[in-house]
């Protein structure tokens, strides 16, 4: 979270609940609704990422969050909560920093939001959602995936991890959701405001729908215009280099209109202003054979598959194509089953994934520094390091639910990045898992009411 954010948050934080508590009178219900948890992990192996030496490093985090709904009439809910997230970064080798963790204190917003339903019943379905909410296409997907929403279009960096925002019910989507159900046909409009990359606040509509035949198959197909409608288009779609003719001048001051992003063909010289903007698109599809067993041996999640492939970015122009690569190297494709526990457990998921991108894994140029330009190309690869060795990832998660406490493992090969080290060494936003041998594990612990 950026520093300004802080402070946004509480006074939005406040504002909404002043609303919920303004209103008392004509509220028919409120709730409250939250928890505390705490995770340990280790990054077991770690090869070839950088001068940091991830090998052994702890990770932990420590969190709560706290949400209120109110419940004005059968047709109006209003959200909203806020958590806060201790995080302890891996920072490579005990003599580094003498064995000590550095830690960040990160705010965040759980949920505000409001819903409006002309009408909600089996099967019936039409509501509208504004504000900051949370939103899951798949709810299937313990890590990897979720490629139509999460995640640049250019380059096609993916976002993986344990338990992050994305595959929770926390806030994860700034703006307007429609939502339509009719019978076993699903669909919503979405319209977010970006917030975690750069250029931030422009608007990207998507469309997602799905059918469900029955209880056994369900499938869903989308779009997601990244970055159509522009807050800035100078910096959305540069149509200029900067003022010294170069990708970034000597003295960039931090301002992004100092700067561009060009693709000078090395034969022709040509220059080429590529753009952050883009469009994705998705399938997915889920079946649970247990529609036609009559054993209620297994639990509800026992024996689902499921599974999603994208493609990120359809600009297939000289340069794309040259940076990014053909269709094939720009579709990640993700298959999930779900192993039987007999109700032991909530579920056991085993993932993989195979993406064929020709870049690094690594979203440093997406970053609020002075130092890491903003810039939809890739990474420089200056190190000439084979880069499909990471084509493959995987992840193994478990949960089990017991009262009102929750805990939860992984076990997984993703992309799972440090986000900030002891050393101001420019790795954080690279992956620590890039070969096949490499992996970490975390575990869960926490109370929900």
């Amino acid at each position: 979270m950026r520093p300004l954010e802080f402070p946004n948050l509480i006074f939005t934080s406040i504002a909404a609940m002043s609303l919920l508590s303004g209103h008392a009178e004509s509220q028919k219900e409120v709730s409250f609704s939250g928890g505390a948890a705490v995770s340990l992990g280790r990054i077991e192996n770690s090869s070839d990422i950088s001068s940091v030496n991830y090998n052994g490093s702890r990770l932990q985090t420590v969190s709560a969050q706290l949400l209120v709904k109110a419940l004005y009439n059968d047709n109006l809910t209003v959200a909203a909560g806020f958590g806060i997230l201790e995080k302890h970064f891996p920072v490579g080798r005990s003599a580094d920093n003498g064995g000590r963790t550095p830690f960040v204190w990160l705010p965040y917003p759980v949920e505000a939001d409001l819903n409006y339903s002309w009408w909600n019943a089996p099967g019936a379905k039409l509501a509208v959602t504004a504000g900051y909410f949370p939103y899951s296409y798949n709810p299937d997907v313990k890590n990897l995936g979720l490629y139509l929403l999460r995640g640049p279009v250019y380059p096609g960096i993916l976002i993986s991890g344990f338990e992050i925002k994305h595959t929770r019910p926390v806030a994860n989507n700034l703006g307007l959701r429609v939502q339509h159900i009719s019978g076993n046909f699903e669909q919503n409009l979405i319209i977010n405001s970006e917030t975690e990359t750069y250029p931030l606040f422009d608007f990207s509509p998507a469309y997602i729908a799905n059918f469900s035949f029955g209880k056994a198959l369900k499938i869903g197909a989308g779009v997601n215009f990244e970055h159509l409608i522009p807050v800035d288009n100078r910096l959305t779609n540069p149509d200029t280099v900067a003022y010294d003719g170069s990708d970034s001048p000597p003295n960039f001051s931090g301002d992004p209109n100092e700067r561009t992003q060009i693709y000078v063909n090395p034969v022709t010289q040509d220059t080429t202003y590529l753009s952050f903007a883009g469009t994705k698109l998705m399938a997915d599809a889920s079946f649970d054979p247990k529609a036609f067993l009559s054993s209620d041996a297994f639990g509800p999640e026992d024996l689902k598959i499921y599974g999603e492939v994208a493609l990120i970015g359809l600009d297939m122009k000289g340069p794309y194509k040259q940076i990014y690569g053909d269709y094939m190297h720009r579709m990640p494709v993700m298959m999930g089953f779900n192993f039987p526990t007999f109700k032991l457990l909530d579920h056991l998921s085993l993932e993989a994934e195979w993406y064929g991108a020709k870049f690094k894994d690594d979203l440093a140029r997406y970053q609020s520094t002075t130092s890491n330009l903003y810039s939809p190309l890739p990474v420089v690869n200056s190190a000439n390091v084979n880069l499909t060795r990471d084509n493959w990832k995987w992840s193994l998660h478990a949960a089990k639910t017991i009262g009102h406490l929750r805990f939860s493992a992984q076990v997984a090969n993703d992309h799972s990045r440090p986000g900030g080290t002891y050393l101001a060494s420019g790795s954080e936003w690279e992956v620590f898992t890039v070969t096949p041998k490499d992996w970490y594990w975390m575990a869960k612990a926490g109370f929900f009411f």
